[in-house]
């Protein structure tokens, strides 16, 4: 597993509400997996708890939050979502958790 990740949000404050959410990581251990996109259900804790990867939020355009949490990877989920075809990403991804 790797130590750090870091994700695209809209919304920072539903996912650092303490609950599972779905969210895709991208691994940034230096390598042959770097920047390998992972779809999963977490919980992100901030400030980062002990023993658990990093996590760093960045904005949908990209802009990163100072601030490091945790992740806690609770399932690994398909390399694809259900979703029609060219539709919003993040309301396919919010579809998934309701799953």
């Amino acid at each position: 597993m790797a130590n750090e990740y870091e994700t695209f949000l809209r919304d920072a404050a539903r996912v650092l509400s303490g609950r599972e959410c779905v969210m895709t990581l991208r691994d940034l251990t230096p390598g042959r997996q770097k920047y390998r996109g992972l779809n999963v259900r977490a919980v992100v804790s901030r400030p980062p708890r002990p023993g658990e990867p990093v996590l760093w939020i960045r904005s949908v355009v990209g802009l990163k939050d100072p601030q490091p949490c945790s992740v806690r990877i609770v399932a690994e989920l398909p390399e694809t979502f259900k979703a029609v075809p060219y539709s919003d990403f993040f309301d396919a991804m919010e579809l998934a958790e309701r799953e």
